[in-house]
C-alpha cells in the first residue's frame, strides 16, 4: 500500500480534534524501519525499528491496529532517584513535569589564584587560616560570596572590597555562615574576615563564589529548617514586620512558600524544592507578623530591598484590596527593571479587579488549580490571572516538621523557580522574553486559549525550558479578549533590540496607529486609538517595512451550541470541532447560520486562524481595495505574500462571495500542493476549469473533500461546508507543522 494511503488511513480513524496539551509519548515497534515513514507525523525521534511518538488515546489506538506495528508500549518515565521520604506527596511536580535542574551551582572559588595575609595559595576547598585574602577573578562574575567558620565565640565580620578599595558588602552575625552579595564585577576582590575579642581566631572552613539567579521572597520569613538548602541566605535576611535582626518565621507561611522553592534534594529528609542544586539563591524577606499581616509599607520596603540586593524574581505570596501608591511605586521600578514581580491571585473567589498587589501592571499573577487540573475554588480570577500553578493541600517545610497547605500562595512559587530556571539557562534574554516562555508553553487546563480563571493556563517546566527564542512582544495588562476600558492606560513591554524600529498596531487586522519604538515600555490609551474590541496586533518594522516581530492577542473562541445546528444536522460535528479549534464563531446575532454563503474576507480570517497566520515579511497592502487602514487587512496581506490569494487586476473584492472551487485553489495554495503531482485521478464530470481541476484532484487524494460525480464548483461554499472541509484539513496542517 502506497505511503499516501496508509497515512489517509491513520487520517480517517483518528480524530480530527488534537490539542498538543492531550498527547502522551509512547514507543511503536514496527516490522521494518521504512514503516517508520507512515507515522510521520507524529514521530518525535527514532532508534531502528522504534520509534517515539506523541499520541492522543483514540491516536495510539488506531496506530496500533495499523497491520506493520508489532506493538505498542507507554513511554514509562524513569526519574533520577530520590530518597526524600516526602517526594511521592508531592503531587504537584509531576503536574507541571518537573525535573530535577540538570544546571547545578558551581563555587567559582575553587582553583582561583589567592593571597592570604601575604602568602600565595591556590584555592582548593580545603580549610584554610587567614583574615585578609585577595583573590584574581579576571572577568568571573560573582553574585555572593560566603564564608563558613569553624566555631563561634560571638560576633564575628566580613568585607568584600574591589581593588580601588571600594566596599562591595559586609556583614556581621553570630552565626557560622555569613553572606554577603555582590553588586558589581570586580577583576580582584578583597576579603577581610575578622573576630574581634575572640580568643582564638576563626578558621575558614568554606569559602564559597557563586553566580546565582537571586529570588526574593517577601512573605513571614523562614525558621532555620533541616531541610532548607543552603542556597537559602537566611544571614543576609530582612525583618520588616517585627523588626527582628533576621527574618525569623513566626507564621510558618513563608517558611512553607521557601521549600515548595528551596528544600533540599536527596537528603533523605522531608520534600524535594523546585529548584534542587540549581544555581539559584533565595533571599528571604520578612513583612509578615505572627499572624500573616503586613501593611503596603513593609511591604513595599521588602520589594526595595529586594531590588536593592539585585533579585530577579520576588515573589509575592500575599494578597489583599486597596491600592497605595508606596507599593505600587517600587512594583513598577521593579518591573521597569526587568525584575520579574510573581504574586498570588488570592484565596476569595472573587475578582481580582482590587486585589493587590496581583492587578498592578506588569506583575505576573498566578491562580491556583487542584489535582484534577480544575480551578481551585477559593482561587480568586479576573483579567489580572496570567498563569496559573498547582495549589491544592501541597506539602512542605513548615515551624516544625511539615505541613500541607492550599491557596494561591502555594502556586506562585512554582511560577517563581520557573522563572528563575529560565534566568539561570537563557542569561542573554530579557524579561518580556522569559515571560513569553510561561505563557506560550502552558497547558490548557481549563477553557481553550487564554481564560480569566487559569491564564494562559498551567506552566509546564519542561516545555518553557526547551522552547525556541520568544521574540520579547508583551501587553503588560492586556489579555487576549480582554475589553479595552475607557480611560484606562495599557503598558506594551518590548525587548531592547526593537528600540528605534517603528511600530504598528492593528485592531481586527486594520491598522490604526502607528508609532515610533522610543524605549522598552510604551504606554497607550488604546480606548481613544481602536475605537472598538477585538484581536490586538503590535507589528514591527524597519524604515523599509521589512517586519522583524510581531505579537498577535485574538480573541479567545468559547465553545457554544447553536439554535440553528441541531446534532441531527450533517456538520453539526465538524461545526463543533471548528470552534474547539479556534477556526470559526456564531456570528452576532448569536446563530451559526450553517448554510449562508462565505464571503473571500470571511475565508481569508477563517484559513488565518487554522494555519497560525500573524505578519507578512513586508507590511504593505498588496491590493488597492484592501488598504492597510481596512479591516483584517493584515490577514489579507498574509495570505497574498504566501501566494493563497491573488486577486484579480490589483483588486481582492472581499465583498464577493466564494464559490467552492474558489475555495478549493485557496486551500491547496494554503496547504502548498501546488507542486504536488497528481497520483489518481477521480472523473468529477463538472469540474472543467484546469486550476480548480488540479486543486480538486489534490484534496480529494487526501481525503478532504469527498468524491462524488459532482463538485458543483460554481456554488457557493457555506460556512458548514467550509467546516466540515477544514476539520479535515487540520490534520495533515497538524502534519506539516511537526515536520522537523
Amino acid at each position: 500500500m502506497s505511503r499516501w494511503l496508509w497515512i489517509l488511513l491513520i487520517f480517517l480513524f483518528i480524530p480530527q480534534v488534537v490539542w498538543a496539551s492531550e498527547k502522551e509519548e509512547w514507543i511503536v515497534q514496527v516490522q521494518r524501519i521504512s514503516d517508520i515513514v507512515f507515522l510521520q507525523p507524529y514521530v518525535v525521534d527514532t532508534m531502528g525499528t522504534f520509534a517515539k511518538v506523541a499520541l492522543t488515546e483514540e491516536e495510539q489506538k488506531a496506530v496500533s491496529r495499523l497491520p506493520f506495528v508489532l506493538k505498542t508500549e507507554k513511554n514509562d518515565v524513569k526519574r533520577a532517584a530520590i530518597d526524600d521520604p516526602l517526594f511521592s506527596e508531592q503531587w504537584s511536580l509531576p503536574l507541571i513535569h518537573w525535573s530535577m535542574p540538570s544546571l547545578t551551582s558551581v563555587n567559582r572559588l575553587i582553583g582561583k589564584q589567592m593571597i592570604v595575609d601575604g602568602q600565595e595559595y591556590v584555592y582548593d576547598g580545603e580549610p584554610f587560616d587567614g583574615e585578609h585574602i585577595v583573590v584574581s577573578l579576571g572577568e568571573e562574575k560573582l553574585s555572593r560570596i560566603s564564608v563558613t567558620v569553624d566555631h563561634l565565640e560571638g560576633p564575628w565580620r566580613i568585607e568584600v572590597q574591589d581593588e580601588k578599595g571600594d566596599m562591595l558588602g559586609k556583614n556581621e552575625g553570630e552565626l557560622s555562615r555569613l553572606d554577603v552579595l555582590i553588586p558589581r564585577s570586580s577583576a580582584t576582590i578583597h576579603l577581610y574576615v575578622t573576630a574581634p575579642n575572640w580568643t582564638k581566631a576563626p578558621r575558614i572552613i568554606e569559602m564559597k563564589g557563586v553566580d546565582h539567579v537571586l529570588v526574593a521572597v517577601v512573605d513571614s520569613g523562614i525558621v532555620l529548617h533541616e531541610d532548607l538548602s543552603d542556597h537559602v541566605l537566611y544571614s543576609v535576611s530582612v525583618d520588616y514586620a517585627e523588626k527582628k535582626r533576621y527574618a525569623d518565621d513566626t507564621f510558618g507561611h513563608g517558611t512553607h512558600v521557601t521549600g515548595i522553592l528551596a528544600a533540599r534534594v536527596n537528603n533523605g529528609k522531608g520534600i524535594v524544592g523546585l529548584i534542587g542544586d540549581a544555581p539559584i539563591d533565595i533571599l528571604p524577606i520578612k513583612v509578615l507578623d505572627r499572624y500573616g499581616v503586613g501593611g503596603d509599607f513593609e511591604i513595599a520596603k521588602g520589594v526595595k530591598y529586594a531590588l536593592d540586593q539585585g533579585a530577579s524574581v520576588i515573589n509575592l505570596s500575599l494578597a489583599g484590596q486597596g491600592e497605595t501608591e508606596v507599593l505600587k511605586s517600587v512594583i513598577e521600578e521593579a518591573v521597569k527593571r526587568g525584575v520579574h514581580v510573581v504574586a498570588a491571585a488570592g484565596n476569595s473567589h472573587m475578582p481580582t479587579t482590587n486585589i493587590y498587589p496581583a492587578s498592578y501592571p506588569g506583575v505576573i499573577t498566578v491562580s491556583a488549580i487542584d489535582r484534577k487540573q480544575l480551578p481551585l475554588s477559593i482561587s480568586n480570577y479576573g483579567w489580572d490571572v496570567d498563569v496559573s500553578a498547582p495549589g491544592d493541600f501541597l506539602m512542605s517545610t513548615y515551624l516544625s516538621g511539615y505541613r500541607t497547605m492550599r491557596g494561591t500562595s502555594m502556586a506562585a512559587p512554582h511560577v517563581s523557580a520557573l522563572l528563575a530556571m529560565l534566568q539561570a539557562m537563557y542569561r542573554e534574554e530579557d524579561a518580556f522574553q522569559l515571560r513569553q516562555r510561561l505563557w506560550k508553553t502552558a497547558k490548557d487546563v481549563y477553557w481553550r486559549g487564554y481564560d480569566i480563571y487559569t491564564g494562559y493556563g498551567m506552566i509546564q517546566w519542561q516545555r518553557a525550558m526547551t522552547l525556541s527564542v520568544p521574540l520579547g512582544i508583551d501587553w503588560l495588562n492586556l489579555q487576549p479578549g480582554q475589553p479595552i476600558e475607557k480611560h484606562r492606560t495599557y503598558i506594551l513591554g518590548l525587548s531592547s533590540r526593537f528600540v528605534g524600529k517603528q511600530g504598528h498596531l492593528f485592531v481586527n487586522g486594520k491598522l490604526v496607529h502607528s508609532f515610533h519604538i522610543d524605549g522598552e515600555m510604551m504606554s497607550f490609551r488604546l480606548f481613544d486609538i481602536v475605537k472598538q474590541q477585538g484581536d490586538v496586533a503590535v507589528v514591527i518594522t524597519d524604515e523599509e517595512k521589512r517586519v522583524s516581530a510581531s505579537d498577535v492577542r485574538s480573541v479567545p473562541i468559547r465553545s457554544t451550541t447553536f439554535s440553528d445546528v441541531k446534532k441531527t444536522y450533517w456538520a453539526y460535528d465538524a461545526i463543533m470541532q471548528a470552534q474547539q479549534l479556534q477556526i470559526v464563531r456564531g456570528l452576532p446575532d448569536g446563530l451559526f447560520h450553517p448554510n449562508d454563503p462565505v464571503t473571500r474576507r470571511q475565508s481569508i480570517v477563517i484559513l488565518s486562524r487554522l494555519f497560525g497566520w500573524e505578519a507578512p515579511s513586508i507590511l504593505q497592502s498588496p491590493f488597492f481595495d484592501v488598504p492597510l487602514t481596512s479591516a483584517d487587512a493584515l490577514i489579507v496581506a498574509i495570505a497574498a505574500e504566501k501566494g493563497v490569494v491573488k486577486g484579480n487586476e490589483g483588486k481582492a473584492f472581499l465583498h464577493e462571495q466564494l464559490t467552492r472551487g474558489q475555495f478549493a485553489l485557496l486551500l491547496m495554495r494554503a496547504l502548498q500542493l501546488e507542486s504536488e503531482a497528481i497520483r489518481s485521478v477521480y472523473p468529477f464530470r463538472d469540474v472543467k476549469q484546469q486550476d480548480v481541476w488540479k486543486a480538486v484532484q489534490l484534496l480529494a487524494e487526501r481525503g478532504l473533500i469527498a468524491k462524488h460525480a459532482f463538485f458543483r464548483p460554481n456554488d457557493p461554499i457555506t460556512r458548514a461546508e467550509m467546516c466540515a472541509i477544514l476539520i479535515r484539513a487540520s490534520s495533515l496542517v497538524r502534519q506539516n507543522s511537526t515536520k522537523p
